[in-house]
């Protein structure tokens, strides 16, 4: 089976809920558990401030107790529709405003990896301006509020 296939997590029940017409209660589930999985590697802490960002989106996202920088996100119970989530979420942080793509996420789905790729992406932004690391590019706006 593919991988993208796999169940994220795996709840057992004694029995499956049912409605009184005798068909599954959707809402009756119970939610996976929110604990971390057992990783590959052991749990490392975040150490950056970029990394201790990267991390708590990722935390909130499949809703874990922590994320280690070296976690992966899918293998954490991670999905496509999450990780759109979490684009948005450091897309808040105006120095990360426009640092990262979602194809980013999907080739560095570790915090430490989308840390360094903020940081060397704010690095050659700043060198690209030759200032402030934190300084946003100006956009020219026209009289309707499109961008030139």
């Amino acid at each position: 089976m593919p991988a993208h296939l796999m169940p994220s997590a795996i709840v057992v029940l004694d029995r499956m809920p049912m409605t009184t017409k005798g068909k599954v209660n959707d809402t009756a589930l119970p939610c996976p558990p929110s604990s971390r999985p057992e990783p590959s590697r052991s749990y490392t802490a975040p150490d950056s401030a970029a990394e201790r960002r990267a991390a708590r989106v990722w935390q909130q996202q499949p809703t874990l107790n922590r994320v280690g920088v070296h976690d992966n996100f899918f293998d954490s119970g991670g999905n496509s529709i999450r990780l759109s989530a979490v684009l948005a979420a450091l897309r808040k942080h105006p120095e990360y405003q426009d640092l990262i793509t979602l194809t980013d996420l999907f080739r560095h789905p570790t915090a430490a990896a989308v840390a360094a790729r903020l940081d060397r992406t704010a690095e050659q932004e700043a060198a690209r301006r030759g200032g402030d690391r934190r300084a946003a590019p100006h956009k020219l706006r026209s009289r309707k509020g499109t961008t030139r």
